[in-house]
């Protein structure tokens, strides 16, 4: 234990007059002892005094905290420097304790190997005094490696069965929340990565260092995530009294610091590309949703995330387009959502559909239904789409009203509502199957029901995340790539309506709640209608199939138990 009890006695040992460094070492193990759990201490200790370089009282509480414990969970959001303060935690300790290997975790190499390389070189200009401490150091698009002058190594590693076999003495874990598909690699690949302890340089293991240091920096995320079931697996530890530690903070924090502009929060807030859920989450660091009784498990939806692209317009082959339209409910200025989710369907061979959301359109205020009505028509046009779902109930009948009229394209008419029939014309296209409330054929809780059976069989292909895209897209102009990117986003608005709802048994039915109240479900709403009548129209298909097979077999010839020769 370090002899020195306050931090003004350590300050003034800036020198000796001790010429025999044998002798110096008990006070360079005591002054070691403390900066192993004083780190910031350090970084005051050497950096120049000129230096306009400074901890704020938060930064070093955090450092503390990863030097300290065995596992740290630490939830934050944009502007509080955790990727900066994670690496260099991790560098102080490769200085610390000679020999180690420690590495960052990220999902993608080229991403590990970005947030590294850029706070490396942060700290170098910072505190230009650590350079020193690197022997060489290797920075490649996907690679990252600093190797210490005490043989320390920092690194970076992937989550990928190539990772199996290396050896580490602590992993830390950047956006666990990001890492929803590589649980598996993570439990089987990398936790076995630190089997072995570090020894000293006496070739022991100490008893008083931490071995095998974990440390997750993340966003928060959903309470479905694998993110989360490891912070509630820390939190557990913390409350059982084992070396564990939780924190997190919210937005308020790095404002307070001048980290953020407030104006900023205030704009994003307001981005319609902003839903509550994902503000929550990323400035207030909330986990939402529910971890009992969600509609569906987060694990499930992210294995349907597959599609690299969404479609604008119909593609050649052989599958069709449905249109399915959520009609907004309220009708207060602004804020009113209309949800349209375009599914593509590409025939099984068997009566079924493999199923793709490849868009998600919609828009807000209070628009006309004439304009609505053309909106759509534009939308079945491009996509040459077989059908058009839409919940007839409340304001939905008025759009309907207006889609049944022609005008500078055809009139539609309802094949499911003979109310209807009175509208329609000779060249009416039979493609509105009108969802009206609770009746046999289109019940709510029957939709409820199919849509968590869809999503737990991963029968539905969903388009992957927006950042995804960003990682690997080399479009320049941005006006493209925002078009690219805006059904991406709204594939992840989707997701958070989803999350947001829990079911509930009522006897043999399924009735959903949302968890948030400013969360609304139009995507949920919209694309759970379409697969409902997906499902009815591969009933149909089936049954189709099997009065065929009946008849063939009805007609069937038995073959002749000798040939016939010419």
């Amino acid at each position: 234990m370090s002899k020195w009890k306050n931090w003004s006695e350590l300050e003034n040992v800036k020198g000796t007059n001790i010429r025999n460094l044998t002798s110096m070492l008990p006070d360079f193990a005591d002054m070691l002892a403390y900066f192993q759990v004083y780190p910031d201490r350090f970084i005051d200790y050497i950096k120049d005094p000129d230096s306009t370089f400074e901890l704020y009282p938060f930064q070093r509480i955090f450092l503390r905290i990863m030097a300290r414990h065995k596992k740290t969970y630490i939830t934050a959001t944009r502007g509080t420097s955790k990727s900066f303060l994670n690496i260099l935690s991790m560098y102080l300790k490769c200085i610390f304790f000679p020999n180690i290997k420690l590495s960052l975790v990220a999902p993608q190499k080229d991403q590990a190997s970005q947030i590294a390389q850029q706070n490396i070189e942060a700290i170098w200009n910072f505190l230009p005094i650590l350079e020193k401490e690197v022997k060489s150091k290797t920075f490649a698009k996907d690679f990252t490696r600093l190797k210490f002058k005490n043989g320390s190594v920092l690194d970076i590693v992937v989550c990928s069965q190539g990772s199996r076999g290396l050896r580490r003495h602590g992993l830390s874990f950047e956006e666990i929340v990001q890492m929803e598909k590589h649980r598996e690699v993570i439990g089987e690949v990398l936790l076995p990565l630190l089997a072995n302890n570090r020894k000293g340089a006496d070739g022991k293991v100490s008893k008083h260092e931490i071995h095998k240091q974990l440390t997750y920096i993340t966003t928060a995320s959903s309470r479905q995530s694998y993110a989360w079931e490891q912070l509630f697996a820390v939190m557990l530890d913390m409350a059982r009294g084992r070396s564990a530690f939780v924190i997190g903070n919210d937005f308020e924090l790095p404002v307070m610091f001048d980290q953020l502009d407030p104006d900023y929060i205030e704009e994003v807030k307001v981005d319609p590309s902003m839903s509550p859920l994902q503000f929550a989450r990323e400035y207030i660091s909330v986990w939402t949703g529910s971890s009992e009784n969600s509609l569906v498990q987060l694990k499930d939806l992210e294995k349907c995330r597959v599609l690299p692209k969404a479609e604008f317009v119909a593609s050649k082959g052989d599958h069709q387009y449905v249109v399915s339209v959520d009609v907004a409910r309220s009708e207060r200025k602004n804020t009113a959502t209309t949800a349209i989710a375009i599914f593509k369907l590409i025939p099984r061979g068997n009566g079924t559909y493999f199923k793709q959301l490849v868009n998600v359109h919609t828009y807000k205020g209070n628009m006309h239904f004439e304009d609505q009505s053309i909106y759509i028509k534009e939308l079945v046009d491009k996509y040459r789409a077989s059908a058009v779902i839409i919940d007839g109930n409340g304001l939905g009948r008025g759009l309907i009203d207006y889609l049944v009229k022609e005008d500078r394209y055809p009139s539609y008419s309802v094949v499911n509502d003979n109310s209807y029939d009175k509208y329609k014309l000779p060249n009416s296209l039979p493609l509105i199957f009108n969802v009206m409330s609770n009746t046999k054929q289109t019940n709510a809780s029957d939709m409820h029901n199919n849509f968590m059976t869809v999503i737990s069989n991963h029968d539905l292909k969903l388009l992957v995340s927006d950042s995804t895209v960003k990682e690997k897209s080399r479009e320049k102009d941005y006006e493209k790539l925002a078009e690219q990117l805006l059904p991406h986003i709204e594939t992840s608005l989707f997701v958070d309506e989803v999350m947001n709802l829990t079911y509930v048994a009522e006897g043999n039915k399924t009735r959903i709640k949302r968890v948030s109240k400013q969360m609304d479900k139009d995507r949920y709403s919209a694309v759970s209608y379409g697969l409902w009548y997906i499902y009815l129209e591969e009933k149909k298909n089936q049954q189709k199939k099997r009065q065929i097979l009946d008849v063939a077999g009805f007609l069937a010839i038995k073959q002749g138990r000798y040939k016939v020769w010419d």
